[in-house]
């Protein structure tokens, strides 16, 4: 999904995320049903002094609430579609959990949603950009997914997502994301890695602003749905005492020469690194029949190494190439 920005000289698209994530927002949904699964998916047990009953078991159908406020729309395949005022993201989940066993295969989960994206600063429906009328519902995304667990420590995420884009006439573009992440806190304890292995693909349409400078300045169109893989890790520690997680997630995207194009370079092997620092801590004071509660907060630094990416922000909210950016986020998670 793109954005045309307040210089360029054209329409053009701009991407959403996962994210967090847009595709499933993998962070905010490992950290954040990792710190509630430990207190809620669990058999109840008899207080102190009852008749031992039949423990009731964990429901296999779930809901989890995600409100997020910005101060930049930036996805994580470097879009920056909006940086005036603030971004409002509500996350919506609903998770089945259809098999669980002992066996190789212990866990298989489906996972449906919706995302959307609002902005304090309203934007065009149609080009160019400034025109009336304007909007502060920027796009709403669908989420449709499974999830398996092999062998306890290994779980893959097949996760389809739309960016149906509600500003600047801009198309819907389709995708897949496979993921295979490992937990390997039974061996490395507190100092976990979390690492993981994704692959997305562009399905219909661009995810990025690739073709607009083809588009705008040559007439001709530009590259076609492509794709790019992505490592990182998420190591963290929990403070015990007060609940409290500090997690440093970092990661390397490697797009195909296709994803971000070459108008304005040759493409580069690797097409930005991110790094960020996140702080979630449970909202104990909220009874437990109300949810599972949690705040967070954090940043993220990226760093656009592509050429391309830099210069295709042109087209996106800086209207100038842009080399990085930070952005600074916070919210509720809520987990029923």
């Amino acid at each position: 999904m793109m954005a045309t920005s307040k210089t360029s000289p054209g329409s053009s698209t701009l991407t959403f995320l996962a994210r967090r994530g847009g595709a499933l927002a993998a962070a905010t949904l490992a950290s954040g049903l990792g710190m509630f699964c430990g207190t809620h998916l669990q058999a109840q047990q008899p207080n102190e002094g009852e008749v031992p009953t039949e423990p009731v078991l964990p429901s296999r159908v779930n809901l989890l609430l995600n409100f997020e406020f910005a101060d930049a729309y930036l996805t994580p395949r470097g879009m920056i579609v909006q940086d005036d005022g603030l971004t409002f993201q509500p996350l919506v989940l609903g998770l089945v959990n259809v098999y669980k066993s002992k066996s190789w295969l212990n866990d298989v989960t489906l996972v449906g949603g919706v995302w959307n994206d609002f902005a304090s600063e309203p934007v065009s429906k149609q080009p160019p950009f400034g025109s009336e009328p304007k909007t502060h519902w920027v796009e709403i995304d669908p989420i449709a997914g499974v999830s398996f667990t092999f062998l306890n420590q290994l779980k893959l995420d097949v996760t389809y997502t739309a960016f149906n884009m509600q500003i600047l006439n801009i198309g819907t573009s389709q995708h897949l994301e496979t993921k295979l992440g490992l937990d390997d806190s039974p061996w490395l304890k507190q100092f976990a890695l979390h690492p993981y292995f994704l692959f997305w693909k562009e399905l219909t349409g661009k995810a990025t602003a690739a073709d607009v400078p083809y588009n705008v300045f040559l007439g001709e169109p530009g590259p076609g749905s492509s794709y790019y893989f992505e490592f990182g890790v998420t190591p963290g520690y929990t403070f015990d005492k007060w609940g409290l997680r500090i997690e440093a997630p970092f990661r390397l995207m490697l797009p195909n020469s296709d994803f971000y194009g070459e108008y304005y370079a040759p493409s580069s092997t690797l097409g930005l690194y991110e790094i960020g620092l996140k702080a979630t801590i449970p909202l104990k004071f909220i009874a437990k029949g109300y949810g599972n509660w949690n705040f967070h907060a954090g940043f993220r630094y990226q760093n656009f190494v592509d050429e391309n990416l830099q210069g295709m922000q042109q087209f996106n909210a800086p209207g100038h190439a842009v080399s990085n950016i930070t952005q600074a986020y916070g919210g509720i998670g809520i987990f029923f």
